[in-house]
């Protein structure tokens, strides 16, 4: 039995484990997490600290991070890195999660391990966030509520101005002329399809596609397509807060430029698509509706189930 040495605070009860193996081979990485997960929620159940969930995907502003454990103190919330080999890769990752976690919140990291991780000089940092991914899944229906792309959580905030209408600008500009590319790589990642060109313009047999999925952290949203309106994310208004609303969006952006970099179409020259007139012309709408009215619009791309 070994007791594990961990940042936590001091206060917490030590998590002891046994039967640990030195390697780092995906199944055994799995066994090894799991073993963590039982010896902290047998010596968390008595001390009054309750374990959230196991796996944990997590949005920030770099992209997808994967949390090990979470739990719930008094003090709040807390996530959980466990480093079965205590090594600089290991001090690496930790540091790179501290720094994450300093720089954007949403996560406050502590660390497990057979060692003193902030002890041993970390290797080369590198990200920690997942960008390659949007880790969305498709669900068989969307949960009844209303959808939207926006909506003003305060009287008198207007789209325009908003961080997520910069985000959906940046958006509709990357994937400009590349609207269904775009949507088969989101259905690409929902096992809808398997390459990129099983879906084209003439595979709509509708105007509009809607996807029901389930995004990180369990959100439910709407994913639209349509030649007119391009790729659109409608999000539950109950269930997705404006900061996991323009976190998604961001993370969507950063796949996006991923994705245009592997697949070597930065430089492809395009003319402006339907989808992107479309959104150009709503902008002027909106800024025109405003500005002509007492009364700010309220919520935009609404949906209803």
């Amino acid at each position: 039995m070994q007791e594990l040495y961990t940042n936590a605070p001091a206060h917490w009860p030590k998590v002891y484990i046994e039967a640990l193996i030195d390697s780092h081979a995906p199944e055994v990485r799995a066994a090894n997490r799991l073993l963590f997960a039982t010896a902290v929620e047998t010596t968390f159940r008595r001390s009054g600290i309750q374990v959230l969930e196991a796996d944990v995907l997590r949005l920030t502003k770099e992209g997808v991070l994967e949390i090990p454990l979470r739990v719930r103190a008094e003090d709040g919330e807390y996530d959980l890195f466990f480093y079965p080999i205590a090594d600089g890769k290991a001090a690496a990752h930790y540091v790179a999660v501290y720094e994450l976690a300093q720089k954007w919140g949403r996560i406050r990291p502590i660390y497990y391990s057979t060692d003193d991780l902030l002890a041993i000089y970390p290797e080369e940092i590198e990200p920690v966030a997942r960008r390659d991914r949007l880790y969305i899944q498709a669900a068989l229906a969307a949960p009844k509520g209303q959808y939207a792309m926006w909506w003003a959580e305060q009287v008198g905030e207007q789209f325009h101005y908003s961080p997520t209408y910069e985000l959906l600008d940046r958006i509709y500009r990357e994937i400009n002329g590349l609207e269904v590319r775009a949507f088969a790589l989101i259905l690409r990642e929902l096992g809808m399809i398997e390459e990129e060109y099983e879906f084209t313009a003439s595979t709509l047999t509708d105007s509009t596609v809607e996807i029901p999925v389930e995004g990180p952290e369990g959100v439910p949203l709407i994913v639209s397509f349509s030649q007119h309106r391009g790729v659109r994310f409608h999000f539950h208004m109950n269930r997705a807060t404006p900061e996991y609303r323009d976190l998604f969006l961001n993370l969507f952006l950063l796949r996006v430029k991923v994705w245009r970099r592997e697949a070597d179409l930065e430089q492809i020259r395009r003319l402006d698509s339907p989808a992107y007139i479309w959104w150009r012309e709503l902008g002027k709408r909106l800024r025109l509706s405003t500005a002509s009215s007492e009364q700010a619009i309220s919520a935009v791309g609404s949906v209803r189930r």
